[in-house]
């Protein structure tokens, strides 16, 4: 990663903390990795990626890298993920083209804008809308997902459905 987006990294880490209020931890390697803790919130900056986990939530962000790189790290891709638990959860969040999601709970209700590479669903009654997807998982019981639109030149998104009383569709 470059210098510049390392050093960018570092400063957004250190200013959400301190906007946070964040007297636990901030710990910066001789690496350049930087890891913030405070309460149920984290943020992990290492190896051209910001993982940012908050009650139940992570979401992982890749950064592309200056021409001026010479090598890359082992650990770096672009894709992004967003892993959603619990219950009763409301939210409406982006996915990037890449954004992997992986929801496990119940009675959530999420809304996905922008193109999700992969989506999948674990639990009871969760209702999920989505803009673009490719590819959709579905197991438990009495989910609902519906998507607008296919991505990666698809028709139709890839679904696999098992469990009981899922239902999938076009919306």
């Amino acid at each position: 990663m470059s210098k510049s987006i390392r050093s960018a990294a570092v400063a957004f880490t250190v200013c959400f903390a301190m906007a946070a209020g964040a007297q636990d931890t901030i710990q910066i390697g001789k690496d350049g990795n930087v890891k913030v803790h405070s309460g149920g919130s984290k943020v992990d900056v290492r190896g051209g990626n910001v993982k940012v986990e908050s009650e139940g939530t992570r979401t992982t962000v890749g950064v592309e890298r200056d021409g001026d790189d010479d090598k890359k790290d082992a650990d770096d891709d672009s894709s992004s993920e967003i892993d959603i638990t619990g219950a009763g959860r409301k939210e409406t969040l982006a996915c990037n083209g890449t954004t992997e999601v992986s929801i496990s709970g119940s009675s959530n209700e999420l809304t996905f804008t922008g193109v999700c590479k992969r989506v999948d669903v674990t639990g009871s009654s969760n209702k999920v809308t989505l803009d673009a997807v490719e590819r959709i998982d579905v197991t438990g019981t009495d989910n609902t997902v519906t998507w607008k639109k296919a991505a990666g030149g698809r028709k139709k998104p890839k679904v696999s459905s098992t469990g009981t009383d899922n239902k999938v569709s076009q919306r």
